[in-house]
């Protein structure tokens, strides 16, 4: 799927959303939700070449026990900011913000074996 076909999606999205919260209040939401898993969703399917080569490239470094908290972060940042775009949409940018926050400090927690290898690292070359 191409960033046109996205696009028109969104772009029709948008326009139903706007005709049923006049016509339909209670089924804008809905709609909106449903889109927003589509498109995540497809974000994720683009997203699996990525994945490949990014292990591709750990392998061949002699770091595969690294590619997966790199992996792991990547999809926290990704989910962490879809609950935050959808609880924005509803009105509560607090939730979206304590999401985000919560999204961030996971990705600190999955970073720590990176750090304790990078220390690691830099002192077998200081020795």
């Amino acid at each position: 799927m191409s960033i046109i076909q996205l696009a028109g999606i969104a772009l029709l999205t948008s326009v139903s959303v706007l005709l049923l919260r006049e016509l339909k209040g209670g089924l804008a939401p809905t709609v909106r939700l449903a889109a927003a898993i589509f498109l995540f969703g497809a974000a994720i399917l683009l997203y699996l070449p990525v994945i490949a080569r990014i292990r591709t490239l750990f392998a061949l470094a002699e770091g595969r026990e690294l590619a997966t908290p790199v992996l792991r972060a990547v999809g926290v940042a990704l989910i962490a900011e879809l609950s935050a775009m959808l609880c924005r949409d509803m009105g509560e940018g607090t939730v979206a913000e304590g999401v985000l926050l919560f999204g961030r400090m996971e990705i600190l927690l999955l970073a720590l074996p990176l750090v304790d290898e990078l220390l690691r690292i830099a002192g077998e070359l200081l020795q």
